[in-house]
C-alpha cells in the first residue's frame, strides 16, 4: 500500500497503468504524494533544525508520510495523540500554521476517499478513462484498513452518478461568501455533514501556528 514506485519526471509513464489496477494508499486522492524513506527523513532532520525556514516550535513533534504537489506535508503529529490516536495533520510549507484533518490513518484514508471525489473534472485523477472502475478498485484495496461503517458510506457514495451542485467559498482563496458551482459524487455540504458525523473529534479541522 505505501509503493508508488519511484519519484521522478517519468514516474506517470512508467508506473501508473500498473498501480491504478491495485492502487496504493490513495492513489486517488488529488495533490497527495507518497514520500520515500530518505525524505522522510530529511524532513524530520529540517523540522528540528533552527536554521530551517519554518522555525518549527519546539513543542511540535511531527512526522512526514505524504506531500502535496506545492510541497505541504501530510504528517504524523504526536504532540497531540488523542485517546491513543496519533492525528493526521497537514502542514503548510510557506504558511505558519498546521490544520488537523484527522484523529489516526484510518479516518484519515475514509476522509481522502471522500474528498477524492468531491470535485470531478477531466484532470481528476480517479475520473481518467474507466471511472468505474477505478472507483471499483481503490474501494477493493482499501477496504481492509476502513470499518465497516466507512466502507458502507463510501460504497454507497461511489455508486452515484456525478451531479452538479453549488457550494460558497469562503477564506483567503476567494472573495467572502462567492459562489461556484462543481460537479462530483458528494457535495462540500455533504461532506462536511459525514466528516463530523463519522470521523468527528475535538481537533477535527483545528488549526495551530507552529512556526516560531
Amino acid at each position: 500500500m505505501l509503493d508508488w514506485g519511484e519519484c521522478g519526471k517519468n514516474w506517470y509513464a512508467i508506473y501508473w497503468e500498473k498501480l491504478k489496477i491495485n492502487p496504493p494508499l490513495l492513489l486517488f486522492y488529488d495533490d497527495f504524494e507518497i514520500m520515500d524513506f530518505n525524505h522522510i527523513v530529511e524532513e524530520i532532520e529540517a523540522f528540528k533544525d533552527p536554521d530551517d525556514f519554518r522555525q518549527t516550535k519546539p513543542e511540535f513533534n511531527f512526522v512526514p508520510f505524504a506531500q502535496t504537489g506545492a510541497g505541504d506535508l501530510y504528517v504524523f503529529q504526536f504532540d497531540k495523540t488523542y485517546d491513543k490516536n496519533v492525528p493526521v495533520s497537514l502542514v503548510y510549507h510557506d504558511y505558519e500554521t498546521v490544520v488537523m484533518m484527522a484523529k489516526n490513518i484510518q479516518d484519515f484514508i475514509f476522509r481522502g476517499l471522500l474528498e477524492a471525489v468531491v470535485e470531478i473534472d477531466q484532470h481528476t485523477r480517479i475520473a481518467e478513462e474507466d471511472f468505474k472502475l477505478n472507483r471499483s478498485n481503490i474501494l477493493r484495496t482499501h477496504k481492509p484498513y476502513l470499518s465497516q461503517t466507512q466502507f458502507d458510506v463510501l460504497a454507497e457514495i461511489y455508486s452515484r452518478e456525478i451531479f452538479e451542485y453549488t457550494y460558497k467559498c469562503y477564506g483567503f482563496a476567494c472573495p467572502e461568501g462567492s459562489e461556484y458551482s462543481a460537479k462530483g459524487l458528494v457535495s462540500r455540504d455533504e461532506l462536511s455533514i459525514i466528516l463530523k458525523r463519522e470521523i468527528n473529534f475535538k481537533y477535527l479541522d483545528k488549526e495551530f501556528v507552529y512556526m516560531g
